[in-house]
Order: structure tokens, then C-alpha cells, then sequence
């Protein structure tokens, strides 16, 4: 799992996190779904009115090189005909982000409004995993798999014995606070299958504390 405290001994290879990409992307999902990842994580940190759309903890989830005009990618959508490995441009997103992810920008949107609230600031009610799953990912939970795959895709782990996709899912847990207490809300919001087809390794040696394969 990821741990700055200890050598990093794998990172995740690029192959993993083109898949985890197209399996996000072949998802009805709402893009303020990773918002309210890290809302909840405010949260539970005691830290929800700190809560911050331009948080660097929030952004470098989804800060990607390669587009000097759109610096954020994320294959969250719920509009359009998707196609089996198609990475859409839309993924792309502007640098105008924090601003549609604002308190009153949220609270104004259809689904999820319930995440900002009028005189400003962020609020997530008691049954929050349940609206999340009925109004972010449509009913259909989302696989923990293929959102560390993406989300994680620049971390170190530290891993002993042979990499398994179960350690892909205990750094995601770790990294969203999702500990053994949260076993029932996780379950709601995400499903842990791991492909059977796949014919590529998930994680690859760390060359270095601060490699990365994204």
C-alpha cells in the first residue's frame, strides 16, 4: 500500500491505468462523483469546512500533462454514446474545474446538489453513500479496481510478495478512507471484481521513490 514512511517498492504500469480509464469511461458516472470522494474524506477528517474545490488533493487526482489549453482528465461523464476503448475528448477538462465543483455551483447542480449548500460551504447528509449511488453512479456501483487505477496512477506502494489487484483495492481504500468501519458504505458505492481477460501486469519495480507510469 502507499506509504511515504517506506521504500516504495512498485508502481502501477501504464497498461493498468489505460485500463482502468476505459473501464471508468464505459460507465454512466457524473463527474462530481470525485468531488464527493474527497468531500467525504474531508469529512470524516473532521476537515469538511476546510473543504477546498481548488485543493491540490483534490485536482492532482485528475491533473494530467499532455493538453496545455485543458490541464485536468478524467473519463467521468454521463452524457454521450460510449464505444469500447474510445477515450472521448471530453475527458478533458478546462482549467475552470474548481469553479463548477464551488459550493454554489454544486448546490445548483440536478444530481448531487445535495453536496453544496446556498450560503456556501459543503455539507454531506447522514445518508450520503446511498444519494451518491442513486445520483452519481446511476444505481450501478463503480469498480474500486479501475478508480485506483486512475486515481492512484502517480503513487508509490510498498508491497511484499507477489502484486495482486487486491493491493490496487487496499491502497484505494486507504487513500479514500475506507477502513473496516466503513465496510458497509464502501459496499454500496463500489464493487472489487477483478477482470479475467486482462494480459498485462498491474504493477511494475519502482525505479525510483517518485516513479510514476501514467
Amino acid at each position: 500500500m502507499p506509504d511515504s514512511e517506506l521504500t516504495r517498492t512498485h508502481v502501477l504500469t501504464a497498461e493498468a491505468v489505460r485500463w482502468g480509464i476505459e473501464a471508468l469511461a464505459s460507465q454512466r458516472l457524473h463527474p462530481t462523483f470525485v468531488m464527493y470522494l474527497y468531500l467525504r474524506r474531508q469529512q470524516r477528517a473532521g476537515k469538511l469546512d476546510q473543504a477546498s474545490a481548488s485543493s491540490d488533493e483534490l485536482l492532482s487526482l485528475i491533473r494530467m500533462p499532455g493538453n496545455p489549453a485543458k490541464p485536468y482528465f478524467f473519463p467521468l461523464i454521463d452524457r454521450g454514446k460510449r464505444h469500447p476503448g474510445e477515450l472521448l475528448p471530453s475527458f478533458w477538462r478546462a482549467d475552470n474545474i474548481p469553479g463548477s465543483w464551488s459550493p454554489g455551483s454544486i448546490f445548483r447542480l440536478k444530481g448531487g446538489g445535495w453536496m453544496g449548500l446556498s450560503t456556501g460551504g459543503y455539507t454531506l447528509p447522514e445518508d450520503h453513500a446511498e444519494r451518491a449511488l442513486r445520483e452519481l453512479l446511476y444505481g450501478e456501483p463503480i469498480s474500486a479496481l479501475a478508480l485506483g487505477a486512475y486515481f492512484l496512477r502517480n503513487d508509490g506502494f510498498t508491497i511484499s510478495g507477489v502484486p495482486a489487484p487486491s493491493d490496487l483495492i487496499a491502497a484505494f481504500r486507504l487513500r479514500f478512507d475506507y477502513p473496516d468501519d466503513a465496510q458497509e458504505e464502501f459496499a454500496t458505492l463500489f464493487e472489487i471484481g477483478t477482470p479475467s481477460n486482462i494480459d498485462f501486469e498491474w504493477f511494475a519495480p519502482a525505479t525510483s521513490p517518485t516513479s510514476s507510469s501514467s
